[in-house]
């Protein structure tokens, strides 16, 4: 207790003392934002963010090809769907290869070594097949959530800068979902009416 009644103030932890701050921010310069401080494996994280950029690469090339072929004028709000979410995958590889840059390490876009490596699998479907091309890239999302989830754990609080990155691009895909979802229903409730050919 100080003499006015009040309790001393808690010393702050070393990491956030100046002269230990600086001491370490002087180790190792040529790593830019990766400091003694970050706990996280980065050959693993950096393993996982490549990943995850295959995965939005292939997601996005998959999107962009399915609305492509939806040319039925009943098809445009999908195929405008579709379109959006290609350009969202794209930007979220980009900010993973961001990320893996600042990590030290490089964004593997070689084109031989995409599909191998994504958890996404890339499939075609004929003009018209609005069914099957909601109910593909609802499971591709599905699938991403899920990794993007198990993710996030593994991560936790070792670097919370990627963890943050994949928070975002988690809810993104949370909400592609939403919207599949909601597409697939409306395509299965086209299905079940007796005439209703879907994607006319």
């Amino acid at each position: 207790m100080t003499p006015s009644g009040r309790e001393e103030p808690a010393s702050p932890p070393a990491v956030l003392r100046t002269r230990e701050v600086r001491d370490r921010a002087l180790f190792d310069l040529d790593d830019g934002p990766v400091t003694p401080s970050n706990r996280v494996d980065l050959v693993a994280t950096t393993r996982l963010l490549n990943v995850l950029l295959a995965s939005l690469v292939v997601s996005s090339l998959q999107y962009e090809q399915h609305a492509i072929v939806v040319r039925a004028p009943s098809g445009r709000p999908l195929a405008g769907f579709l379109f959006a979410c290609a350009d969202a995958d794209r930007g979220g590889a980009r900010l993973l290869a961001a990320r893996i840059r600042q990590l030290g390490f490089a964004g593997e876009y070689d084109p031989q070594h995409l599909s191998a490596r994504s958890r996404v699998a890339f499939r075609t479907f004929g003009d018209g097949d609005l069914a099957g091309i909601v109910t593909q890239n609802l499971v591709g999302v599905r699938i991403l959530v899920q990794t993007l989830q198990e993710a996030v754990r593994w991560i936790g609080n070792d670097d919370p800068t990627s963890r943050r990155l994949l928070e975002r691009l988690l809810e993104e895909k949370e909400t592609q979902a939403d919207e599949l979802s909601a597409q697939s229903s409306q395509q299965q409730a086209a299905t079940s009416r007796p005439g209703v050919r879907p994607g006319t």
